[in-house]
């Protein structure tokens, strides 16, 4: 009967300790369930930041030394603009000074002509009475 009672007791052990109730699954699932939903938020938001930077501009050091390079070259198209503008400037400003000397020249010679002019009407005055008093005698 020992033997019996052995017999059955060793299976129905060995069935009973190799089973786990569905409460103690859960509990020792719990954590690992709440860590791996910690964990696929985290992977949804790094997902989500790497989509973000992919629909950003690359910019390459190509591209920010094309950038330098027309930063330079609108810089010199500036400066030569402005040695221009200084050019004119000053050529204009001599343009300015003949055309000033040239008005008073002209204005003197405006002044000789009226002089002129007044002489010559004495002098037409002066002939026309020398003319009347001839033309009496």
């Amino acid at each position: 009967m020992k033997r019996i009672v052995t017999a059955a007791v060793i299976p129905f052990l060995a069935l009973t300790a190799g089973c786990a109730t569905k409460t103690f699954v859960q509990e020792q699932t719990a954590p690992l369930s709440d860590r791996i939903n910690g964990l696929e938020k985290r992977l949804n938001t790094i997902e989500a930041q790497v989509a973000d930077l992919a629909k950003r501009p690359v910019v390459t050091p190509a591209d920010l030394d094309a950038v330098k390079r027309e930063n330079a070259d609108a810089r010199d198209q500036i400066q030569q603009a402005a040695q221009n503008a200084q050019k004119s400037a000053e050529a204009a400003s001599a343009a300015a000074t003949r055309a000033e000397t040239a008005a008073s020249k002209a204005e003197a010679a405006a002044t000789k002509a009226e002089g002129a002019a007044q002489q010559a009407e004495q002098s037409a005055g002066k002939s026309a009475k020398a003319f009347e008093l001839q033309q009496k005698k």
